[in-house]
């Protein structure tokens, strides 16, 4: 092994490496104050999150990393071996925190049209359906009613989910196991024990590394709350785990079983994510001459992009129709002309890795960047580490810091948490401690942030998921949404948990006069506007005039549309 470890170097001073953590940490956070807040113009949700969220909990962190600096290296702690009958018990707790957290936390409610498009793909799946056929009679206003991310393909006729299908499938095979929302919670476990056999793997005589990789992923607020959500990332930390624990292990069995988990992968949602994680162990067997794993990794990374980017938009093609509405856009070349577009005019590094600090243990990125540094670089390029392949993925995730809008953490990153927390059990090993006592003060302290993030979590999403509940429980065939004055107020144009059912709910601003007068003269319609969604809570946005002023004003004309919540 080219890691130099604790025993060939002199020990780190605990004490003064968190407060070195802490002032790098607070001079990135000066850096995104003057760039997004001093001289930077306008204001997103991104800077709503990281005031209401994140800054108090870096804030809070910092200053306990702070205060405990001189006691670091006061009190020898240990802790058991990290066995199976200690470390299952801690994940099963882990899971069953994160399957409550959906119904406590969120209310039952996926607040970004990320997650309601996975719920509304996992609804028709449950009923053996590629598709949810459309209505003969809501043709007309379909897309109304679906505004964005559908699928294009036979759109005419059909409402399709945008993303590939896995996520989906996975939480429709929940469905009927009795709760799609145990679909995030298992992933996290089977994540989380496949990140303990690759900790066990790669430190078996440090039983102490083992647990501060463990420690840092069970004290991540990102993985608990992301897998209450039906984001697809929490399957990304799965089986990019599940995919490392295997490739380990090595042999024919591992390979194959890893091929197989790398197509899977793919299929989540996006296919360009699995190759971004898979590309540098790719490079690490390369370097290492392991020619047989790399041919065998390399043809499953071209079948993954072959199946999802032209088999499966091919497949849709066939049973579903030609595109409509709006451009397909599933090819290798759209997705590499549109990561490039987003990192012209949507690279956030300063907020989004701010993000993923404040949601995750404090310790984890500095004792990772400790751990990638600590590498010998000269055995690294015979591909001898581990380290190399972990720290490329790591910092690919941070370099394409894009604008994600909504996530708990940074969601971009999320597959990648397994590594950081495995890269931070390498530079746990190069600060040469002689006990835990800083890890596991910086868990506890993890465990405080992650409580108030959590709670803060479920203050903005209480009043979405309050609007929600009020337009499905509207007595009327249809509600119509003006969304105007009201922070992503669109995203509540949705189904009820992915089925389409009374009262269909429109997003005013795509229908025409003359589609309201026909809607009207058929149907009982109602209106959900800012009158009724500000007092719920909602957070105001500009108001401006314009198209949906005419809208209002014709509806009032033919008297239709009375107001919720009278």
């Amino acid at each position: 092994m080219t890691f130099r470890s604790a025993d060939s170097v002199r020990p780190i001073d605990p004490g003064r490496f968190l407060i070195m953590a802490a002032g790098a940490i607070t001079l990135w956070l000066v850096g995104l104050f003057l760039l997004h807040f001093t001289f930077g113009h306008g204001r997103q949700i991104t800077h709503i999150l990281f005031l209401d969220q994140d800054f108090p909990a870096l804030l809070l962190a910092l200053t306990g990393l702070v205060l405990f600096s001189p006691l670091a290296r006061s009190t020898d702690v240990s802790l058991p071996l990290p066995t199976a009958r200690l470390v299952l018990p801690l994940i099963l707790i882990c899971a069953l925190w994160s399957w409550a957290g959906h119904y406590l936390v969120f209310q039952d409610y996926a607040l970004s049209r990320d997650e309601e498009v996975a719920e509304f793909g996992a609804a028709y799946l449950r009923d053996g359906l590629l598709s949810r056929p459309i209505p003969p009679e809501w043709l007309e206003y379909r897309r109304a009613i679906m505004p964005e991310f559908f699928s294009p393909f036979g759109a005419e006729n059909h409402w399709t989910a945008a993303y590939l299908p896995v996520n989906s499938a996975i939480r429709a095979l929940f469905w009927h196991m009795g709760d799609p929302n145990l679909s995030g919670p298992i992933l996290l476990a089977i994540g989380l024990i496949a990140l303990w056999r690759v900790a066990l793997h790669l430190f078996p005589n440090r039983p102490d590394a083992v647990w501060v990789a463990m420690l840092l992923a069970f004290t991540s607020a990102q993985l608990s709350v992301t897998a209450m959500t039906p984001y697809a990332m929490t399957g990304h930390f799965a089986l990019n785990m599940v995919w490392l624990a295997l490739a380990l292990r090595g042999g024919w069995l591992g390979h194959g079983c890893a091929v197989v988990v790398a197509i899977v992968a793919g299929g989540l949602h996006q296919y360009h994510f699995p190759p971004i994680f898979l590309a540098p162990f790719l490079l690490w067997m390369v370097l290492g001459r392991r020619w047989a794993a790399f041919l065998v990794h390399f043809a499953a990374l071209v079948v993954l992009v072959i199946l999802w980017a032209k088999l499966w938009p091919g497949f849709l093609l066939h049973e579903l129709g030609p595109p409509a509405d709006v451009r397909a856009s599933a090819g290798v070349g759209d997705k590499a002309a549109s990561l490039l577009r987003r990192l012209g005019n949507k690279w956030q590094p300063l907020f989004n890795l701010s993000r993923f600090m404040a949601w995750n243990n404090i310790l984890m990125v500095p004792l990772a960047v400790l751990g990638v540094a600590a590498m010998k670089w000269r055995g690294a390029v015979r591909g001898e580490t581990v380290v190399l392949p972990l720290a490329i993925g790591c910092i690919a995730a941070c370099v394409f810091a894009l604008w994600q809008g909504y996530g708990w953490g940074f969601r971009y990153a999320h597959g990648f948490i397994g590594p950081f927390c495995l890269l931070a059990a390498y530079g746990w090993v190069r600060l040469g401690a002689h006990s835990l006592w800083p890890v596991l003060f910086a868990s506890v302290l993890a465990l405080v942030t992650g409580a108030f993030l959590t709670d803060r979590a479920h203050d903005y999403v209480a009043p979405y998921a309050a609007s929600h509940r009020m337009i499905h429980a509207a007595n009327a065939d249809v509600v119509l949404v003006d969304p105007r004055g009201g922070l992503f107020a669109t995203d509540l144009v949705r189904s009820e948990h992915g089925d389409m059912k009374r009262p269909m709910v429109m997003n005013l601003a795509m229908l025409t006069p003359s589609a309201l007068d026909r809607l009207c003269a058929n149907y009982s319609v109602r209106l959900f506007d800012r009158s009724a969604f500000r007092p719920l809570g909602l957070r105001a946005s500009r108001l401006q005039p314009g198209y949906l002023d005419r809208l209002r004003a014709h509806l009032d004309a033919i008297g239709c549309a009375e107001r919720l919540p009278r």
